[in-house]
């Protein structure tokens, strides 16, 4: 499961110790997996949910646990120690966050939709995706399950419903920004990463579009494909990677306040 270090200008523990924190999470992962499973009855012993098949009860569990986990990981992103942020009410209904946390391996790092601290302007960036050796700029398109999507012009692409159709701002507008700002950042801070997009449909088909150097489409269709290209690099952490991490926090937007201020008052 990716770690989700940073939500938009919320404070991230990650922030504190990148290292330190990416490493306790994946022990803090494995041991409450074991726990969670030997408590309901995957380690051997335990009970079960009365008439529920194997293969039911190991999804049933599995799903209630990465639910638990992404809720960690929410608190982990918006406080520290000594402060607190306000988690996004949206963020718990992003399910294409959910299904790249989960598919993507524990060393890899997840921004939701940072923002960026320049020398003119703070800029919104797209979603952020680190892994070994590729920070992954991604532009999720949540559509209707089983729609289409189709590029209409250099502005507009539609998706194409039941019974209608909707028109949608080319997500290659921001996308590009976003890796061109990402891109020009790593080059002058002397860090050696790949830098690529992907325009993100895991509900919808993404069809009649021009192939863009360093941009991927990942759709129903590409999905698996997709993860097992992320995951397929080494599981340990990277030198050049966690210089990427650790900057990109840097250099992000940070609204908190402290976590004992009623308290105080």
């Amino acid at each position: 499961m990716a770690q989700l270090i940073k939500i938009r200008q919320c404070v991230s523990r990650y922030q504190i110790d990148l290292s330190g924190y990416a490493g306790r999470f994946v022990w803090l992962k494995n041991r409450r997996l074991a726990e969670w499973k030997e408590k309901r009855g995957l380690g051997g012993s335990g009970w079960r949910f009365p008439g529920a098949k194997d293969t039911e009860f190991h999804a049933d569990t599995e799903k209630q646990f990465y639910e638990w986990l992404f809720e960690e990981q929410l608190d982990w992103a918006t406080r520290t120690a000594g402060e607190r942020s306000l988690c996004p009410d949206e963020i718990r209904g992003q399910n294409w966050l959910k299904k790249i946390l989960r598919a993507v391996n524990d060393v890899s790092f997840v921004l939701y939709c940072p923002v960026l601290l320049s020398k003119s302007a703070a800029v919104q960036l797209d979603s952020i995706l680190i892994t070994n050796d590729t920070i992954w700029c991604i532009k999720p398109l949540a559509g209707e399950e089983g729609s289409v999507f189709q590029e209409m012009s250099a502005r507009k692409w539609r998706e194409i419903m039941t019974g209608s159709t909707r028109e949608w701002l080319n997500p290659l507008i921001s996308l590009r920004r976003t890796e061109k700002i990402i891109a020009s950042m790593m080059k002058n801070l002397g860090i050696k990463m790949n830098t690529a997009g992907a325009v993100f449909a895991p509900a919808s088909y993404i069809e009649f579009v021009h192939e863009t150097p360093g941009i991927r489409y990942v759709d129903l269709r590409r999905e698996r494909e997709w993860y097992e290209n992320l995951s397929e690099h080494s599981l340990m952490l990277k030198k050049e990677q966690i210089m990427a991490a650790e900057a990109l926090l840097a250099h992000s937007e940070t609204d908190a306040g402290s976590r004992f201020q009623d308290a105080e008052t």
